[in-house]
């Protein structure tokens, strides 16, 4: 087989998006471009074992001729990829075999059991552009994604570097994403279908665990942590036009804290000129999502169980109408703030300063301790749990606003430390690493309780005197009802008691880095 690789952008559109990328002057050839039908084929066994070895395997039929092709997904923009022309359409797993999924096809039993996965039909135009010392290949494809009856539209723009520099790349890619309402994406036609094909295409999703090894220096351990990341808040865009609004806005949110947990537990080796800017940006998106979220929680937390609860309380059902209202307008304004230039922009540079970012170069500097991973990490976990155990030092006394600020420092350590959930696979660091992300949970749990509470009472006063303000005079009986939801405090003398003993655990738990 071919061996190669690629180097790509793609960005996910809709008619429109399409329609406005077409209209820009270096995308003119695109406009004469004829267009050709690709069909593809995409293969696997039952239980998904290539794509659970990250390859894809994949027979595509273009003008009456068959490609077979094989590829390697990775925490980067690089792709291997190794293509081989066919005579006919059946696949040829002896010479899939030369490529690296050989390792994968030497398992005979699992061999006989590769079968069609899903299809994908669509039309492509492609043009070759000249764009800052690179020659990139413009496509746009259009058609669908077919897994049984499932089925998903491809409104697809792909951007791949052919040769010259990856910044000519990048560069036409921030120009796309700037004047065109298109969404960069990580998420391939291939990955789209396995999902659809396993219904949960469009759902709100978790994130996969990076791939992480002890061998990994720190900069390749940040970038795959930021691709986690960074995918499983473009896997959750779908949900947000999919009816699961609420936990689409939950799962970008944690993406989104993870993303920036990272950013400080990697400070050392990532500080460049581009990161105070792009902290910042995620500061901003992270703040839109927190306000939705919190209106969000209000209401599945806290009406909703009243109303099942106390049905008839009066002003109750007014009150959760009004809520409703204000959790329309804040979803309208995340919705419009994440499809801004502003946002579409803030994903692509954000990866784009992952994979080539100043700090790369600090990082590709004669080794020394800081970019060595384990080392790296001993010492910001260390010095995180310092922290913690200072800013919790006699909990049960603190305010509420300290309180709080134990709080989200114990979440942000937890998501440091699961990171390396597979790196503690020895018995002693894995008895320890569950302990200890055990504890932290605990802590985040009791005091989120108790912050919700105070937070729920706190914003229920303020919407009823921000309702009078603007001249919204609801009867008093929906000012009542808020009062009483806004009084309904759970023990939380009890909570922070539970919190303590947490906060105790966790720190005296042996670190769970020594023994990775």
């Amino acid at each position: 087989m071919a061996a190669g690789g690629e180097i790509e952008l793609k960005f996910l559109a809709s008619p429109a998006g399409l329609e406005a990328a077409l209209k820009i002057a270096r995308f003119a050839p695109l406009r004469e471009a004829q267009a050709t039908s690709q069909v593809s084929t995409y293969f696997d066994t039952p239980e998904c074992a290539l794509q659970r070895a990250g390859f894809v395997l994949r027979l595509r039929e273009v003008d009456g001729g068959f490609i077979q092709t094989v590829k390697q997904e990775g925490a980067s923009l690089h792709r291997g990829e190794w293509e081989e022309t066919l005579d006919t359409p059946d696949l040829d797993l002896d010479r899939a075999a030369q490529t690296p999924l050989g390792r994968v096809l030497a398992n005979e039993g699992l061999r006989a059991t590769i079968g069609p996965m899903f299809t994908t039909r669509f039309t492509r135009r492609k043009a070759e552009v000249t764009f800052a010392r690179a020659v990139i290949e413009v496509a746009i494809d259009e058609g669908e994604i077919i897994a049984g009856q499932a089925r998903a539209p491809i409104f697809e723009i792909e951007l791949e570097l052919k040769s010259g520099r990856r910044s000519g790349l990048f560069a036409l890619g921030r120009k796309l994403a700037t004047v065109a309402p298109v969404s960069f994406s990580l998420i391939s036609k291939g990955e789209r279908g396995y999902r659809l094909a396993a219904g949960v295409w469009g759902a709100p999703a978790k994130m996969t665990p990076p791939p992480l090894d002890a061998n990994m220096s720190a900069a390749e351990a940040f970038a795959a942590i930021a691709h986690a990341c960074l995918r499983q808040m473009m896997l959750n865009a779908p949900a947000f036009d999919n009816g699961e609004e609420i936990e689409a806005v939950h799962q970008t949110r944690v993406a989104l804290r993870r993303l920036r947990a990272a950013l400080a537990l990697f400070r050392p080796l990532i500080t460049d000129t581009a990161y105070p800017g792009l902290a910042a940006e995620l500061k901003w998106l992270s703040d839109h999502l927190g306000a939705t979220r919190d209106i969000d929680v209000l209401l599945t937390e806290s009406i909703q169980p009243a109303l099942t609860r106390e049905p008839e309380m009066p002003g109750l059902a007014e009150l959760a109408a009004f809520i409703e209202t204000r959790q329309a307008a804040s979803r309208l304004i995340l919705r419009e703030a994440m499809a801004s230039p502003r946002g579409r922009k803030l994903m692509l540079d954000l990866l784009l300063w992952v994979e080539a970012g100043p700090w790369r170069r600090k990082a590709m500097a004669p080794r020394t301790d800081l970019e060595n991973l384990k080392h790296l990490l001993a010492r910001r976990l260390k010095a995180s749990r310092k922290k913690l155990a200072a800013r919790g030092e006699n909990l049960e006394a603190l305010p509420e606003a300290q309180m709080h600020e134990v709080r989200i420092h114990a979440k942000k350590l937890r998501y440091q430390a699961a990171f390396f959930d597979a790196l503690a696979n020895e018995s002693k660091a894995a008895k320890r690493y569950r302990s200890f992300v055990n504890a932290l949970e605990r802590i985040q749990e009791t005091l989120g309780a108790v912050h919700d509470a105070e937070a729920t009472a706190a914003f229920l006063e303020e919407q009823a005197r921000k309702a009078v303000r603007e001249g919204e005079h609801h009867d008093p009986l929906v000012l009542f009802a808020a009062g009483r939801l806004a009084g309904a405090h759970p023990d939380r003398a009890a909570l922070v008691a539970r919190a303590s003993k947490a906060l105790t655990k966790a720190l005296a738990t042996k670190p769970f880095w020594n023994k990775l």
